[in-house]
């Protein structure tokens, strides 16, 4: 599965601040009030049980989180850039 970290993730960022600066949306939510809905959300999220696909413009701390709450849900994390290259990050079992 692609788990798009971006903000136009509607479901990930449910109950978070995303703002309109400058043209560009941003989350105005302070991360560390962000995290623990961010681990609510995800937690709602159906998650594929072989591997997961990283993606997305989102700060580096998200995807962090993000990464730590998969790690024993998926076999496989696997990061894919902007250009569409996939690097394995994490493989289990």
């Amino acid at each position: 599965m692609i788990l798009d970290l971006g903000l136009s993730n509607v479901e990930l960022y449910r109950g978070l601040a995303v703002d309109d600066l400058a043209g560009k949306r941003t989350l105005t939510t302070k991360p560390e009030d962000a995290i623990p809905i961010l681990v609510e959300n995800l937690s709602s999220i159906p998650i594929d049980p072989e591997e997961v696909v990283l993606t997305g413009g989102m700060a580096i701390w998200a995807y962090l989180v993000i990464f730590h709450l998969l790690h024993g849900r998926t076999k496989r994390i696997y990061y894919q850039d902007g250009m569409g290259r996939r690097v394995l990050v994490a493989a289990h079992g």
